[in-house]
């Protein structure tokens, strides 16, 4: 059987090119199907090299599907780098402008609340204060105390500052620095959000034994603003917040250890003197 298939493979033919009109024979060579297979398989090959020269040294082949060269690819990395620029950019003024549409209808959705770890009720402990900390104390109270007293002092740049209230509520107690009552008292409903009068940074964010959980803000003017009686506490010091953004919540009842606690104490500072909040923020 390999014989005849060999035999048939080197059979060779004629193969004629003939002129009608002259009646005669042009061209005439033999081939056979040997010569034929192996001819098809060069032509393949000769092809197929020159398809890929063309494929790989000219730009046709940057127009295949998935076919990309190094400098197309550096372009591509550098338009996803600036969408996702841009995308971080309009996120960040979509949330600005939400905030703004919250603060002026009144809510203040708490967005990233740091839960405050529950401590052990300093009711029943004693703490002895040394004679050299009664010393120091007498004598910044006698230092600072007509800053401290010149609390109606003016000034015209914090009526330039547009303060917003911390929180909603009735004032229930008013400043009274001869009563040593610094700061304004605002009943509030449990959970209540407590909002930042103006843009600055947290330089305190702390629970202190007689006042719970404090945050204080410095703004700009050289204006601090203390906030005390918090429940929850959503930002930590040096964070950055804007105006009428959430800093801290109220509780939402009762305390761990039986107290309640339904005001927000608000202090306003400006170069250690002690300001009224109500000359300076319409509540």
């Amino acid at each position: 059987m390999s014989k005849k298939f060999r035999a048939r493979l080197l059979r060779k033919y004629r193969l004629t090119i003939h002129n009608e009109n002259k009646l005669e024979n042009v061209l005439g060579f033999y081939i056979s199907p040997l010569w034929v297979i192996l001819s098809l398989f060069v032509s393949f090959l000769l092809v197929a090299g020159v398809i890929y020269l063309i494929l790989a040294f000219t730009p046709v082949g940057e127009y295949l599907p998935g076919r990309i060269n190094n400098k197309t690819r550096e372009m591509l990395v550098n338009y996803n780098l600036k969408i996702d620029s841009l995308k971080e950019v309009v996120d960040k003024q979509d949330r600005y402008l939400g905030n703004i549409k919250n603060l002026m209808e009144g809510n203040h959705p708490a967005d990233s609340i740091m839960n405050a770890p529950e401590l052990p009720s300093t009711e029943g402990i004693s703490i002895i204060t040394s004679e050299l900390e009664r010393e120091f104390a007498a004598a910044f109270e006698e230092r600072e105390k007509y800053n401290l007293t010149s609390y109606a002092t003016s000034v015209g740049t914090l009526h330039e500052l547009n303060l917003y209230r911390p929180a909603r509520g009735m004032i229930i107690k008013s400043f009274n620095p001869q009563d040593k009552h610094y700061g304004i008292d605002i009943a509030e409903n449990p959970g209540e959000s407590v909002i930042a009068i103006h843009s600055g940074t947290v330089i305190m964010s702390d629970y202190t034994a007689t006042e719970g959980y404090t945050i204080a803000i410095q703004h700009r003017e050289n204006l601090v603003s203390v906030y005390r009686n918090c429940y929850q506490l959503l930002k930590k010091v040096g964070d950055r917040v804007a105006t009428g953004e959430v800093i801290a919540l109220l509780s939402n009842g009762e305390e761990s250890d039986g107290t309640i606690k339904p005001y927000l104490h608000f202090e306003l500072w400006h170069r250690g003197k002690a300001l009224d909040p109500n000359i300076y923020i319409a509540f």
